[in-house]
């Protein structure tokens, strides 16, 4: 090889490599784009962790509205069995329990429970208790008795007209929230015995 072509070789060299000062700014460039990465999966994670948390407190309310009707539904009285109420809580026997298997007379009770500044609705059953679930948005909430005719009472069985005809069950079961007005009220009817409720968690069967 000749001296003459020995510069040209090295010359390609040079021009083929990275110098110091392009490593420090790709090596910079990777870390900025690194961060930003980690940062966006970040903020994914947060996000997708407040979807699941607000889905499933809605979830949970609408289980809870299916389960409160369904308890109602089952609701029956005999000259043993009484049903009693007030506007913290009512207690009975019905025969669409949530736990026991449907079409077996089940002590059950509903009660609602001040907690942190909201109310908590909790559920026991045959002496059991099962689980409580705070009521989203609800400063207050309280339960009322609808008779035959159409006449909302505080308590039952009512103070003046009822208290000698023996066991009596309400036409219906009222829950109302206080601070959503009108949207806050759920009116569930005692029916008896109907379709077994759907359940979705712990022992609970699916259809």
């Amino acid at each position: 090889m000749s001296a003459r072509g020995i510069p040209c070789i090295a010359a390609r060299g040079r021009g083929t490599g990275f110098t110091l000062m392009e490593m420090l700014v790709t090596l910079m460039l990777v870390s900025f784009a690194t961060m930003l990465m980690f940062q966006m999966l970040g903020s994914y994670r947060v996000a997708r962790e407040r979807v699941q948390a607000q889905a499933g407190g809605i979830d949970r309310q609408v289980l809870f509205q299916d389960w409160f009707r369904d308890s109602v539904h089952g609701l029956f009285i005999n000259e043993d069995l009484r049903f009693d109420g007030d506007g913290k809580g009512f207690r009975g026997t019905s025969l669409n329990p949530l736990y026991a298997p449907e079409g077996s007379p089940t002590p059950v009770e509903w009660t609602i429970v001040p907690r942190d500044g909201g109310v908590v609705v909790a559920y026991v059953e045959d002496g059991a208790s099962r689980w409580a679930l705070p009521l989203s948005n609800t400063g207050e909430a309280k339960f009322a008795y609808l008779d035959e005719a159409g006449v909302l009472h505080a308590t039952w069985p009512p103070k003046r007209g009822l208290q000698d005809a023996g066991p009596t069950l309400p036409a219906a079961v009222v829950l109302s929230r206080g601070d959503e007005g009108r949207d806050g009220v759920q009116a569930a009817a005692v029916l008896g015995p109907l379709k077994p409720p759907v359940r979705l968690y712990g022992d609970e069967e699916l259809e």
